[in-house]
């Protein structure tokens, strides 16, 4: 909206709107990347989840059905896999009435400000993904300052619409500072350079283009460097992703073999 106008005020909105559309679909490629990215393990983690329930439930009470009339004394694994298997059979209702009060808390406390405030600070201290999410947020803010600036818009009032569009409480909260220290006259990256969650490098590039006039065109260089890291960044963790989920499958299904197949060979080899 403040782009528009700003367009309709300086006579410019035809080309205003061209970079503006130009600006959206980039950041709509870069957000559909990282989306299609993570379709592939969260669809593997939930069949894992699934196959999981319904041989506890189903197929696990048949196996250790042998196991607990022989009276033989069963491995620890073995005894938690028939406790856990027989506490689902039981009370599987209780499960799900506890998954979805769950998700219904954790939905009520990230729509409160606190809460939506500690999820965003989490994000950015994940292991491996916390780094990608400060670049998410740090090539949006880029990019909407950059689109802004060039549609005409003052640096104060383009921090303000770059603040509510970030998509971060902290980073939103970054920004509100840097709009004060704006206000008093002071340098747009005075609080970014003392920030941990902003690369060194992005605040002395806006610095110097604070002070050569030519802020528009660092922060595009901004932009279109680190999203370029960002890319990487993605492909580099979908090929680290499918060996990871394999692993993890692996270990899964062996335990639960182990934990079944061990007690019977022992069993068998009694007689």
């Amino acid at each position: 909206v403040s782009v528009v106008r700003s367009g309709e005020t300086s006579g410019k909105l035809n080309e205003v709107l061209s970079y503006l559309a130009d600006e959206m679909e980039k950041d709509y490629d870069m957000m559909s990347k990282i989306k299609g990215a993570m379709i592939y393990p969260a669809f593997v983690l939930c069949s894992l989840v699934i196959v999981g329930i319904v041989m506890m439930i189903f197929v696990v009470p048949k196996l250790t059905g042998i196991l607990t009339e022989s009276g033989a004394e069963l491995p620890v694994t073995t005894r938690i896999l028939i406790g856990t298997s027989g506490f689902m059979q039981k009370y599987w209702w209780l499960l799900a009435a506890m998954v979805v009060g769950l998700a219904a808390a954790v939905r009520y406390y990230l729509n409160r400000p606190k809460g939506k405030r500690q999820f965003d600070y989490i994000k950015l201290r994940l292991p491996i993904f916390g780094h990608l999410f400060q670049l998410i947020y740090l090539v949006r803010f880029t990019r909407s300052m950059n689109t802004l600036l060039v549609g005409g818009v003052t640096i104060d009032n383009s921090l303000k619409v770059a603040a509510e569009v970030v998509g971060n409480k902290i980073y939103q909260e970054l920004i509100e500072e840097t709009i004060k220290e704006v206000e008093d006259g002071n340098s747009i990256s005075s609080v970014f350079i003392n920030s941990k969650t902003i690369p060194k490098m992005v605040s002395q590039m806006m610095n110097v283009g604070e002070k050569t006039g030519k802020m528009d065109v660092i922060l595009e260089k901004i932009t279109n460097f680190y999203g370029r890291e960002i890319g990487n960044i993605v492909a580099n963790l979908m090929t680290l992703m499918e060996p990871l989920i394999m692993v993890v499958m692996g270990v899964a299904v062996g335990m639960m073999v182990a934990a079944v197949i061990l007690p019977m060979y022992n069993l068998a080899s009694s007689f």
